[in-house]
């Protein structure tokens, strides 16, 4: 086997809830430990993830059955890569019903691929109802509640709701933490790359450079927001390779970004 590998699966129910960013988050990470990962937007209207990385990024339409064998037949192929997938909310049931009629995650597993779903609930009653339906249904697959706290926390009556509270009791967690105004903004040029960013060094009073026309102060913001999220994403590796180590059944296993002297993850 050419080595271990991570399928990771972004979805939510409803748009704008920073599911994108997310899948954008993990492309950089894994680029950042000299990865190559496959990249799928499955948004073929927007393409709000293959904007970002235009050169790696495959735009697949799930409406489309040559796109389902594309996109499936490359998640699952024996390969060390990481696999990122950005799920248009719009194409959510048709993605999981393809996954579940398909041999994808025993194929996957065959292969050393361990499929992750990142599932990012908002603040509507039906998105954590959804996620519930997910987890139960996909027990054979990884499966991360994603809290975006740059969202509204939801109302009381949807607080009361057994679905947001079977997921807010869920284990497997992912903190998004929260965006800066002037984080978000310099986040939506597209010809900002975080991976291109991260690599540039700290200037020696500590602050960082400005890139791409960013103040000095916003690239500080940005890398502590960053510096963040690849915590969580590198806490999330490393508990998946702990299972191999187990020999834990619901995985086998994924190789861990952390270098030493990089700056993808901060050491205490």
């Amino acid at each position: 086997m050419p080595g271990a590998s991570l399928a990771a699966i972004v979805a939510s129910l409803h748009g704008r809830s920073g599911k994108t960013l997310l899948a954008r988050a993990l492309v950089d990470y894994f680029i950042l430990c000299g990865g190559k990962p496959y990249i799928f937007d499955t948004d073929a209207v927007e393409r709000g993830l293959q904007a970002l990385f235009p050169a790696a990024a495959r735009v697949v339409d799930l409406a489309v059955v040559r796109d389902q064998m594309e996109l499936f037949d490359t998640l699952a192929k024996p390969s060390p890569e990481m696999r990122v997938v950005d799920l248009t909310h719009h194409s959510l049931t048709k993605f999981f019903q393809l996954l579940r009629n398909t041999d994808f995650i025993f194929e996957a597993r065959s292969h050393d691929i361990t499929p992750v779903i990142f599932y990012v609930p908002d603040g509507n009653a039906d998105s954590f109802e959804a996620g519930v339906v997910l987890r139960d249904n996909f027990a054979d697959c990884r499966f991360i509640v994603v809290e975006n706290t740059f969202l509204k926390e939801p109302k009381r009556d949807v607080c009361e709701d057994p679905a947001y509270k079977a997921l807010r009791v869920h284990k497997r967690r992912f903190v998004m933490p929260k965006l800066a105004d002037s984080v978000v903004a310099a986040l939506e040029d597209r010809n900002l790359s975080i991976s291109d960013f991260m690599r540039q060094p700290l200037l020696s009073g500590g602050d960082a450079p400005a890139p791409d026309g960013l103040s000095p102060d916003i690239s500080v913001e940005l890398r502590g927001w960053v510096f963040k999220i690849f915590q969580e994403i590198h806490g999330v590796m490393t508990a998946l390779a702990n299972r191999r180590a187990k020999g834990s059944p619901l995985t086998t296993g994924v190789t861990i970004c952390s270098r030493q002297g990089s700056s993808v993850v901060p050491h205490a």
